[in-house]
């Protein structure tokens, strides 16, 4: 069975070749700009404490707004500033546990996610940037603990990631990227967490 970032990875890049030939214009890729990012998320969270020695997996969808602004720097170069919002939550999945005989679950999710980043690009063509991106992410964690009830935690990380952007008509944009977030550790009751996720997503912008 396929991985769904390789899936991802491969319908974004056919999607974006499949668009080349609409192109209408030459991009400069500046000004402000507003997206909408569609894709799959590779979530690990490694717990500590209580649950130490246990590590959760799932794969989630995600849905993002992105809103970004564009400076060119020279020529060739392009150095972008924006904030991204998820609008669903992402799931890390089950682990379980034993006490005084009887099982118990925990179940976690990241919900209000948003995230500031820079991403500096260079132009390959008129209508074909690459790009890094460098982002700092904020997020709560939701978990339920069958024996002891619901809960909160709040997470901070970094993002890495790299993409490539393309223009589809006058004034519309896609790209496509992948980037990973490491979060930091929190702790909750006995126990703590570390969230990871590895994201690839396609967005779908209009330039103003």
């Amino acid at each position: 069975m396929k991985h769904p970032l390789h899936s991802a990875v491969t319908c974004a890049a056919l999607t974006l070749l499949a668009c080349t030939a609409a192109q209408a214009q030459d991009a400069d890729f500046t000004g402000p700009a507003l997206a909408v990012g569609v894709g799959t998320t590779h979530n690990r969270l490694e717990y500590g404490g209580f649950l130490a020695g246990q590590t959760s997996k799932e794969n989630s969808a995600a849905v993002k707004l992105d809103g970004s602004y564009g400076i060119a720097l020279s020529s060739q170069w392009v150095a972008t500033l924006g904030a991204t919002y998820d609008l669903n939550k992402t799931d890390f999945g089950t682990v379980s546990y034993v006490d005084s005989g009887t099982t118990y679950t925990v179940h976690t999710k990241l919900k209000n996610h948003y995230s500031l980043y820079v991403a500096p690009g260079y132009r390959l063509s008129p209508n074909w940037l690459v790009y890094g991106k460098l982002a700092w992410h904020h997020a709560k964690g939701e978990f339920n603990d069958s024996q002891v009830g619901t809960g909160e935690t709040t997470h901070s990380g970094v993002g890495f990631g790299l993409g490539v952007s393309t223009v589809l008509a006058r004034q519309v944009e896609a790209r496509f990227e992948v980037q990973h977030i490491n979060f930091n550790r929190k702790s909750a009751n006995l126990s703590n967490g570390k969230p990871e996720t590895t994201e690839a997503m396609l967005y779908f912008g209009y330039r103003f």
